[in-house]
């Protein structure tokens, strides 16, 4: 993180208490300028597909800060098909917490949330979020939707903001058990919310627009899973937040021609690479510091060590119907690896450290998710019965002040020590 951000960020965290509106305006202005410089000057170490996908989710950012009008808060793991098909804008947590950290200026917001009465061990992307709403930075969306899945967190923080807003909030319950009729369930419930969407975007869905949606998903996925295909037997020069951004793309962005064209490209890129080359290779479950400059010293463009893939990226990469839209959209949620027991997970996570040839595999405790902290001892046991050796690494995807900074980089470099004495 360079000096200017952080003066940027210091800039942006004195006027949050006493001009929210300012610090709003100037935090959108900088994810546009984030968006801008993607699309036309970027990084050259990046892959071209990376930097479209930086583009694509800076002008998401400050769009959904720049038109709440337009804007529905939702958790990552919900359909956006619906929203993008009625032209509404989607106002994702975890992707507005990742930019406000590393726009340097997360910290008055997990303190307003704190000082309001939200639990220190509840989880930061949420306090992030939660301090953005109460302090007024964050403005007021159409509505509010959420899924059940994959946190606590989501049930008590989107009543909380509902209730703070004003606005409609519908929750689409997944359930724990996928089998059954758990598909037609969810599909049932998202057709349910055509009429909410249709009142916030003030006009009738067009089923058309929707179909062409979910077929751009489809190919988008088809890429993404050709991409990782190819993967497993190339080295890629990436970045820990290159795969941040693939989880945006597969998610939050899914269904428009920006993620499929993204996708392609990183597919036709990782194509033209030649087979071997590069160190060691890591899985990566569950969310990532890539704010952090020891973690950006360790995989950040390494010939040492690549990140081949996160759980947040290929959590569902299930086929996508356009006749049958609702199901399709549903399919997404009742077979992602974020849905239901621990084993599933585990055992998901095992394939994909297969197919992409990993090493070994590093489990990212993030502050507060019980969800992937309650699994982590059993994960570790399981993936290195397996033959994977694992790393449970503590850490904060997005609140500087709850890492150790100098024992995760010596945990991280003794773990690939071990890696490469076993080559």
């Amino acid at each position: 993180m360079t000096d200017f951000v952080r003066g940027f960020g210091s800039f942006v965290a004195s006027k949050v208490e006493d001009h929210p509106e300012r610090a709003r305006r100037w935090l959108s202005t900088a994810y546009s300028l984030v968006g801008w410089k993607a699309a036309h000057f970027p990084d050259r170490q990046d892959p071209r597909a990376r930097s479209a996908m930086n583009a694509a989710t800076g002008r998401c950012m400050a769009a959904c800060l720049r038109h709440p009008e337009r804007a529905v808060l939702v958790n990552i793991f919900f359909p956006c098909e619906l929203l993008h098909a009625l032209d509404l804008v989607p106002m994702a947590p975890e992707a507005l917490a990742c930019y406000v950290t590393n726009t340097a200026c997360e910290h008055p917001f997990v303190q307003c949330a704190e000082d309001r009465g939200v639990p220190e061990t509840y989880c930061s992307y949420h306090k992030v979020l939660l301090g953005m709403a109460e302090s007024g930075v964050l403005p007021r969306p159409r509505l509010i939707l959420n899924t059940s899945m994959a946190c606590d967190a989501n049930h008590l923080t989107f009543r909380r903001l509902a209730e703070n807003y004003q606005v409609p909030h519908r929750t689409v319950e997944v359930p724990y058990d996928g089998g059954g009729d758990a598909l037609e369930y969810v599909a049932g419930q998202l057709r349910d919310l055509v009429p909410t969407l249709e009142e916030a975007a003030g006009k009738r869905l067009d089923p058309e627009r929707l179909k062409t949606a979910v077929a751009s998903s489809g190919r988008s996925l088809d890429w993404y899973r050709t991409y990782l295909d190819r993967r497993a037997a190339r080295h890629v020069s990436d970045s820990l937040s290159g795969e941040l951004l693939g989880m945006m793309n597969n998610h939050i962005l899914l269904g428009t021609p920006e993620s499929e064209a993204a996708n392609r490209l990183l597919c036709q890129e990782v194509s033209a690479l030649p087979e071997g080359g590069g160190g060691k290779r890591i899985l990566w479950v569950h969310t990532m510091p890539n704010w952090q400059a020891s973690m950006q010293a360790f995989f950040n463009h390494s010939l040492r060590c690549e990140v081949v893939g996160s759980d947040m990226c290929f959590d569902a990469l299930v086929p996508m119907d356009p006749e049958r839209p609702y199901e399709s959209l549903a399919g997404r949620l009742v077979h992602s690896l974020y849905r239901g027991p621990a084993e599933e997970r585990i055992a998901g996570n095992l394939a994909w450290a297969r197919r992409l040839r990993a090493d070994g595999i590093v489990v990212f405790c993030h502050w507060g998710c019980k969800q992937t902290l309650g699994m982590a001892a059993q994960a570790k046991r399981e993936f290195e019965a397996a033959g994977f050796p694992t790393l449970l690494l503590d850490g904060d995807g997005c609140d500087s002040r709850n890492v150790t900074d100098g024992q995760m980089a010596t945990r991280v470099g003794a773990f690939l020590e071990l890696l490469e004495g076993q080559a």
